[in-house]
């Protein structure tokens, strides 16, 4: 009897090469890749030479810390020396104050804001109506709207109190009172309510 011979297959040889993995990008998306890379270019050239018109920006950009507000030297010279905040307690100077508000107010939103009541900041209180005035010229220069208000205190004279307001609501006071503690003031936030 024959035996049965396996065979095995060759493999065979074919005229076609394989093929390498194409690109398909479409011939628009190659066109604006090739613009921004000349135009990155360009800009990064005009950095590295100082040129005015090519690059100008990008080094300013590059070149320029962020602006911070810093303490002013003066507003915080005049609060140190002059203002009698440390000297008193708010609630006996201020009577037309309905509420305090803490320094820890949350982030979130009442569900139903209060009716009739407007925000104010107290920067500071002077004893002397020269230094509100000072304040306020030097808040007015930082871009901050400021009235000078005399309160007479039983028994203690009279004290000028520098305020901003009013504010519709808790949190835009709030921002303003940040701002002004980037420049050293150190105020407060009360509400009174509408007349």
């Amino acid at each position: 009897m024959a035996q049965a011979r396996r065979i095995k297959n060759k493999p065979r040889k074919t005229a076609e090469k394989k093929k390498s993995p194409s690109w398909d990008l479409p011939w628009g998306l190659v066109v604006v890749i090739l613009i921004c890379g000349i135009v990155i270019g360009m800009l990064i050239n005009g950095v590295q030479n100082d040129n005015p018109r090519f690059g100008a920006g990008l080094k300013q950009l590059l070149n320029s810390t962020p602006k911070t507000e810093d303490q002013d030297p003066e507003i915080a010279a005049l609060l140190e020396n002059q203002s009698t905040e440390k000297d008193f307690e708010f609630y006996e100077l201020l009577p037309d104050i309905d509420k305090v508000m803490p320094d820890d107010l949350p982030d979130a939103e009442p569900t139903r804001p209060p009716e009739n009541v407007d925000y104010f900041l107290q920067a500071a209180s002077f004893r002397a109506y020269a230094d509100a005035e000072k304040l306020r010229a030097r808040l007015a220069l930082k871009g901050f709207k400021s009235v000078t208000q005399a309160r007479d205190v039983k028994g203690d004279g009279t004290y000028y109190r520098v305020r901003l307001g009013p504010y519709p609501d808790k949190r835009k006071a709030k921002t303003a009172k940040n701002k002004l503690q980037r420049l050293g003031v150190r105020p407060f936030v009360y509400s009174v309510k509408k007349s």
